[in-house]
């Protein structure tokens, strides 16, 4: 009888486990930009998971700086949790870590959002930009203007 009551309960840790690592898989996020002019300088990418940190130009949650080839760049997150994230970039074309404006505020170099959504007066809202991870490899195509 006690046999049989201790495989019982190491069934049921052994399933707990399986469970719980389930739960707590880590994503890979691959970010592809697309339609850079040139391979000067570098794509800033920031990969944001809260309407706060989307909004705030200087703390997103993860962040890359990627180089340039054939007017493509790939950014690569890994060990991301499932969730609502959004994505925003900018090709700093004379790498001086700034989006550049002009005096009007209208923006010298190129920029994209994930879902490839556009804004009207500035950014897309994080509704419009956010999307779900919910696959271990997922990919995201933005396409510079």
């Amino acid at each position: 009888m006690n046999i049989h009551l201790i495989k019982y309960f190491l069934l049921i840790g052994l399933f707990s486990l399986i469970t719980y690592a389930g739960d707590n898989q880590k994503a890979r996020l691959v970010v592809k930009i697309n339609g850079l002019k040139n391979d000067q300088g570098t794509v800033k990418v920031a990969l944001c998971n809260s309407p706060e940190n989307y909004k705030d130009d200087r703390s997103p949650y993860k962040a890359a700086i990627i180089e340039i080839r054939n007017n493509q760049a790939i950014a690569v997150f890994d060990n991301l949790q499932a969730g609502n994230y959004a994505i925003k970039a900018f090709h700093d074309e004379n790498n001086n870590d700034d989006f550049d404006t002009n005096f009007l505020g209208i923006p010298e170099e190129d920029y994209g959002f994930s879902n490839n959504v556009k804004g009207l007066f500035g950014p897309p809202s994080w509704n419009a930009a956010k999307f779900i991870l919910n696959k271990n490899d997922q990919v995201i195509e933005i396409n510079f203007k």
